[in-house]
């Protein structure tokens, strides 16, 4: 993002993906909660900075069609690609424009939500000041802004190997070959230097163990690269507030929980802490972190910083919650344990939050409205709780309550709206437009809870052909003429013994699951 010439992006482009936590529902369920009037996504404006070939934000594009859409980037190659996905998607909604940072200005508009995710730490000082100045001119009144960077204490260690790293390519040019000889370099220093009794060599084991399971591309930019330079949070709060911004939060609402510690940790955290910015940076003391995902908004902005149960009570809830025994005693007061997000456990021996959990269960991945959950609930234990007025308020308390001690745990989602996804597809079963596109070229897709999804070679197939315009019989007809091999349906030796109708409902199944099929409403 220096405004010059070709990029190293444009060499080594990045891996455009999906990254959750940016997403503007997400943006304005923090919002939300901490008292702010977040414009609704469904009719909102968004403003990526550094967009890559837009794998974050055109899929939120489709994921909202009445909103627009602008990213930005230095790297024409990137941009290229981008604009080239959406024509052939033939999404109206979204522009990918090739431009660097410090050209933007107020005239560009203003925009309900800014995202800028891996772009703050690898760019030059005057770059992180015109980012946070794009977050103060161009963002609206009631606006979130998110962004992502490095942060101290624990980027030194791994800041340590980075170093390491690129003193011993520092006589090459060709990035292949500098990728090659960081990791030939990273590997030699796992053999020479022993684990046992060694907290250096666990650095090095475990930095390996993690690059070997990324792209060659993040090695280059995140080790690579002539500039990355974390920041502790207190100085990036501080650089933001002399923009006219203010913190807001983190996108992971958990991390900002300082109940999650231990209860002497918290304590002592809260004895030292005059204030918000001390004790995030105090946590980020006894985390190690090493990376931040934070959320501005304007200075003026009023926050109410106590979340209250009634703030959950506008909101949609998503949980897996799989219940631990095959037939949990849901009526009376035994305890019993599910697993949510991320199989995080959630005991309870409330009935109503038993059964909200259960109802979560049948549903997932799709989000409810608290009203309807609570609702749901009541009934599986009684029906006639259904008119039950002045009961409904005390449990409304008990099930909020309940819901978001599990969201600061993590282990239960939270959103502004219902999510455009379906578990009952119809007839004519249509995939995500985006899923689809990206399963013509890649095993990676993007799914309707804006997640990276890993396919099958069969579910692969199956997806992308669901258009909308094929039931079942004709998906598996296409198939059976050989669009994709029996041999492909199981990748066992005895797969054709396995009939292709059983196969093709089997994946179809499993899409649904994974949140790739639309709503049949969906425009």
């Amino acid at each position: 993002m220096n405004g010059a010439g070709e990029t190293s992006y444009d060499e080594v482009p990045y891996d455009s993906l999906p990254y959750g936590a940016s997403h503007p529902d997400r943006l304005a369920t923090i919002g939300t909660l901490f008292g702010m009037e977040p414009a609704p996504i469904d009719a909102c404006r968004v403003l990526e900075l550094g967009c890559a070939s837009g794998g974050n934000i055109i899929p939120i594009a489709e994921y909202l069609p009445r909103s627009r859409f602008l990213g930005i980037d230095s790297s024409r190659r990137q941009i290229t690609e981008g604009v080239e996905t959406i024509r052939t998607l033939g999404f109206e909604n979204i522009e990918l424009r090739h431009c660097d940072i410090l050209d933007v200005t107020p005239e560009f508009g203003v925009f309900d939500y800014i995202v800028c995710h891996g772009v703050y730490s690898w760019v030059p000082d005057p770059v992180r000041d015109k980012i946070l100045s794009i977050c103060a001119e161009n963002l609206a009144p009631q606006g979130v802004a998110y962004v992502s960077y490095n942060t101290y204490p624990g980027w030194y260690l791994r800041g340590m190997i980075r170093d390491m790293m690129r003193y011993h390519v520092r006589g090459l040019a060709d990035p292949p070959a500098r990728i090659r000889q960081a990791k030939a370099w990273l590997d030699f220093l796992v053999q020479a230097v022993p684990t046992q009794d060694s907290a250096y060599g666990l650095l090095l084991k475990a930095e390996l163990e993690r690059l070997a399971s990324t792209q060659e591309s993040y090695l280059y930019h995140e080790h690579l690269e002539d500039v990355n330079e974390p920041t502790y949070f207190h100085d990036f709060a501080e650089r933001a507030q002399a923009h006219g911004l203010q913190y807001l939060g983190e996108a992971q609402f958990s991390t900002m929980v300082a109940s999650n510690f231990a209860p002497e940790v918290e304590r002592t955290l809260q004895q030292v802490s005059p204030d918000l910015i001390a004790l995030e940076q105090y946590m980020d003391f006894v985390r190690n972190r090493q990376f931040r995902a934070s959320l501005l908004c304007r200075r003026r902005v009023r926050l109410v910083r106590d979340v209250w149960p009634e703030k959950l009570m506008r909101l949609f809830v998503a949980c897996p919650a799989r219940p631990k025994a095959s037939l949990p005693d849901v009526p009376s007061g035994a305890r019993e344990s599910f697993l949510g997000l991320h199989d995080i456990g959630i005991v309870s021996g409330d009935p109503l939050v038993k059964a909200a959990l259960l109802e979560l269960a049948g549903t997932w991945p799709q989000a409810v409205h608290f009203s309807e959950l609570l609702s749901l609930a009541r009934t599986r234990l009684d029906s006639s709780l259904v008119d039950d007025e002045a009961g409904a308020s005390q449990d409304a308390a008990v099930l909020a309550s309940s819901l978001l001690r599990c969201y600061a745990a993590d282990a239960v989602e939270l959103h502004v709206r219902a999510l455009p996804l379906t578990l009952a597809p119809g007839e004519h079963p249509r995939a995500s437009a985006c899923a689809r596109f990206q399963a013509s070229c890649s095993e990676r897709v993007t799914n309707l809870r804006h997640e990276t999804v890993l396919l099958k070679e069969l579910n692969s197939g199956v997806l992308r052909m669901m258009d909308g315009t094929r039931d079942i019989d004709d998906l598996v007809a296409s198939l059976d003429r050989g669009m994709v091999t029996t041999e492909c349906i199981s990748g066992e030796r005895d797969a054709s013994s396995r009939p292709m109708d059983a196969a093709v409902r089997q994946a179809l199944a499993e899409l649904i699951r994974c949140g790739l099929f639309c709503s049949p409403s969906r425009p």
